[in-house]
């Protein structure tokens, strides 16, 4: 199964259907790609250890589902995987937002282990059904939201990402019970020590998520790859103790599932950017500048410089040796330009931008989801506001633009320059994608963590403190197991 597709993608799979029976846990997968490239073959296949029969066709459940029958769902699914397949919003705008607000209802709860409160009709409350499994779903597209975003590990599959050969030798030994049987006898060797594991789950936890943390990641995601960690973990002792695997493959599988949950939390960084509020809205005010739906203005009202790039287009006036041409804004002024005592400044009216931003974004099907106070306030915090009125208190600043006395966010120029002219070919989001930093490049060498410390039962379980590269810029080269010692 580790062969069937990359490692970030088959490593996090596997050591989710394990750490699924451990207990209840606030993470979620969700598989991404186009039509076509096997994401839901690849979620049966993590299904199927929980019974042969729920194939990619028989999945248990699927988006189209009312929200409620997958919160009846997620909560029935208790120590098991629970498959919500094929998201794939369509149809009309609120159609659209109905799927977006289903996926975040279900995956929210997941990750606050929570559930809708209801009462009854003698206004007495009705038992709440928090989920007590792992939900694993794919679809076409990410639901949105940040905060949603930072609860779900994105797997992206692309096309030829998968080995159509190997898939279709795991689809028969799913099929023949074989991975069903193997979750069996590993819910077996640890039935005995659960309490154990259970106890010292959290503890656990913390320790790896240290090993994991970055500044650059969410604070979610180091504890998303601890608790896959944990799952992979327990699953290689299992094998080797089975006589699966030999100590000298467990070694090297170990040090192989680190570095690939190190690449799926470095592509969860490029999902959470492009969804944060602030970045987003600057890509909005750079789509509705480039497409003429908004203009700044320079510090006088007029015609700032390079008007190409800030929402002004030219005009011809008159014929033949008359015909002049007049630059003219485009639609709303959104702010203006000016010195600023360190070069040329951006300063934006905060009620237009913001109405600019949101315009663009329902178009898109992606609004802001933040008021206009809290998104200048992210703004602030992630360091686009090159000034802030300290005395007053305020995010805005007092200046004098177009002969009128405002109160405005002071933002440098560079954030929008360029991005405007450029943004009706750039996809939203494509921006932050791009140029977000990788938190897992750069680290220096960390220990790999394991529960093995838990409960020793050999000597080369001291293996647990060598230390471990994390992956640097790009894709990591195949590691063929043969390199690990695995033959056949």
């Amino acid at each position: 199964m580790l062969e069937v597709a990359p490692d970030r993608v088959s490593v996090p799979l596997l050591a989710a259907t394990y750490r699924a029976v451990l207990g209840a846990t606030d993470l979620s997968l969700h598989l991404v790609g186009p039509t076509g490239v096997l994401k839901t073959e690849l979620a049966a296949l993590v299904q199927q250890h929980f019974g042969p029969l729920m194939d990619s066709r028989n999945l248990p459940g699927s988006w189209s589902s009312t929200a409620d029958l997958l919160e009846a769902m997620a909560f029935a699914a208790k120590d098991a995987v629970l498959v919500v397949d094929d998201f794939a919003p369509a149809g009309s705008a609120s159609d659209v937002l109905r799927l977006h607000r289903d996926a975040d209802r279900l995956l929210r709860a997941q990750g606050n282990g929570s559930a809708r409160q209801r009462m009854r009709a003698d206004t007495s409350l009705r038992p709440a059904k928090p989920p007590r499994g792992l939900v694993l779903s794919t679809g076409e597209d990410v639901p949105s939201g940040q905060s949603l975003r930072a609860r779900v590990l994105v797997l992206e599959v692309g096309p030829g990402d998968v080995d159509e050969k190997l898939l279709s030798q795991c689809q028969a030994d799913a099929a023949a019970g074989l991975y069903a049987a193997a979750m069996a006898a590993f819910i077996g060797s640890i039935a005995g020590r659960y309490g154990a594991i259970r106890a010292g789950l959290r503890a656990e936890v913390v320790r790896l998520r240290g090993r994991a943390f970055t500044s650059d990641s969410h604070r979610r995601t180091p504890e998303i790859v601890a608790n896959l960690a944990i799952g992979i973990d327990e699953f290689l002792d299992f094998a080797e103790a089975a006589g699966a695997i030999e100590p000298v493959d467990h070694v090297g599988l170990s040090e192989r599932c680190w570095l690939a949950l190190g690449h799926a939390a470095a592509g969860q960084h490029e999902h959470q950017s492009a969804s944060d509020p602030a970045t987003r809205f600057i890509e909005l005010l750079a789509s509705a500048i480039g497409s003429g739906r908004a203009h700044v203005a320079g510090e006088d009202g007029g015609v700032p410089g390079n008007p190409g790039a800030w929402g002004w287009r030219v005009d011809p006036e008159g014929t033949g040796a008359f015909q002049q041409e007049t630059w003219r804004p485009q639609r709303e002024r959104v702010g203006w330009l000016g010195d600023d005592g360190i070069g040329q400044g951006l300063f934006l009216d905060p009620d237009a931008s913001f109405a600019a931003a949101q315009s663009m974004g329902r178009d898109t099907g992606d609004p802001l989801a933040v008021q206009p106070k809290t998104l200048h306030r992210r703004m602030q915090q992630a360091g686009l506001l090159r000034s802030v009125d300290a005395a007053r208190q305020r995010l805005t600043v007092r200046r004098t633009l177009g002969g009128a006395r405002r109160y405005v966010l002071h933002l440098s120029t560079s954030l929008l320059e360029g991005a405007a002219r450029s943004a009706q070919q750039a996809r939203p989001g494509q921006a932050a994608a791009q140029g977000g930093p990788d938190p897992w490049a750069g680290r220096a060498e960390a220990t790999l963590g394991t529960a093995h410390a838990r409960t020793p039962r050999s000597a080369h379980l001291e293996r647990a403190e060598r230390p471990i590269p994390f992956p640097d810029d790009g894709e990591a080269p195949p590691v063929p197991l043969t390199d690990w010692g695995v033959t056949g």
